[in-house]
């Protein structure tokens, strides 16, 4: 994590600060779920920074380089008990002109054990199933939640802007399926080496999205228990399965995704279908959402409304360039 003063120098030019869950390239989709990683125009006129070191500057008090600018927080499943949501809270003493909520999420883990009737529980989740949301989401200027009905504008993972998926889903698949495991979590794949199929098995613990997007756009289903492995999958025209799904972030998205256990998750690679029109869907939501958020800006006067831009250039990864 970058020092105050580091983070000082960083931002005193940038009208756009981008906040994410992580700038650790340790998991791709926690990396690349960042708006100011994925959105041309929100990359161009800010720095990214985390959620720990936007929290950081709240000690600077009315002095906080987050003062007076437009500050993009998300994506990534920020609502649910932990310090994600303190840090967000953070944000909004700092006196910013205006705060955008661009496709965060619900992120409620099993095995989190609270009173049922006060608290996180009784806020986060009713009947472990209907989302509420938490009070400091009405501080925001700008809302985009990438929970499909939740009582909240939906809008998804900017990460579908990226020009590689209208590429990579072109492509005609060589496997029935690719297993993705979490970094932090294994998936049993004893059942699929057994059945002499042949598939691909990698991890998101890695920092190339482009080699992540075409492994998993190389196969008609994909296998995982990572959020944004099943979401790009979607993106790419691709079945999904998500494995022992662990959070209610694996219960939001908008089109249908097969679930299964470690036992029997071979199985349900027969029913999987894609959503054809998902990264069509998807995109729409992020550029309507993208002009809201840009018009703040141009009407606070931290983007010049002379100036020409695209809200719905996504960032193009270099690695497309040799294709």
């Amino acid at each position: 994590m970058r020092s105050i003063s580091e983070l000082t120098e960083l931002l005193k030019d940038s009208p756009v600060v981008a906040v994410c869950e992580s700038n650790s390239m340790r998991n791709v989709g926690d990396h690349w779920s960042a708006v100011g990683r994925t959105v041309e125009w929100v990359q161009r006129f800010g720095e990214t920074i985390s959620l720990y070191e936007a929290a950081s500057l709240q000690d600077l008090g009315k002095y906080s380089p987050l003062q007076g600018k437009l500050v993009v927080v998300g994506g990534s499943g920020l609502v649910g008990p932990g310090r994600f949501e303190s840090c967000v809270e953070s944000i909004f003493s700092q006196r910013p002109a205006a705060v955008a909520l661009w496709g965060i999420g619900h992120n409620f883990q099993e095995g989190v054990h609270l009173d049922p009737t006060t608290g996180w529980r009784r806020r986060v989740l009713k009947d472990g199933v209907t989302r509420l949301w938490p009070e400091w989401l009405a501080k925001a200027d700008v809302v985009g939640v990438r929970d499909w009905d939740a009582g909240m504008p939906w809008v998804p993972c900017a990460s579908c802007m990226l020009p590689a998926f209208e590429v990579l889903r072109e492509r005609e698949p060589e496997h029935e399926f690719v297993v993705l495991n979490h970094y932090e979590r294994g998936i049993d794949t004893t059942e699929a080496l057994a059945s002499g199929v042949e598939f691909e098995h990698i991890t998101n613990n890695t920092e190339d999205i482009f080699e992540t997007l075409t492994r998993l756009s190389s196969a008609k289903v994909v296998v995982s228990n990572s959020y944004h492995a099943l979401y790009w999958a979607m993106m790419l025209g691709r079945g999904a399965v998500a494995v022992a799904p662990n959070s209610t972030r694996f219960h939001g998205f908008r089109w249908p995704i097969s679930y299964a256990g470690q036992a029997d998750w071979l199985s349900a690679v027969e029913d999987a279908q894609p959503a054809p029109m998902a990264l069509e869907q998807a995109r729409e939501a992020n550029v309507e959402f993208s002009q809201r958020v840009l018009q703040k800006a141009r009407s606070l006067g931290l983007i010049d409304p002379r100036e020409e831009i695209d809200p719905a250039a996504g960032v193009r990864i270099e690695a497309l360039t040799a294709l």
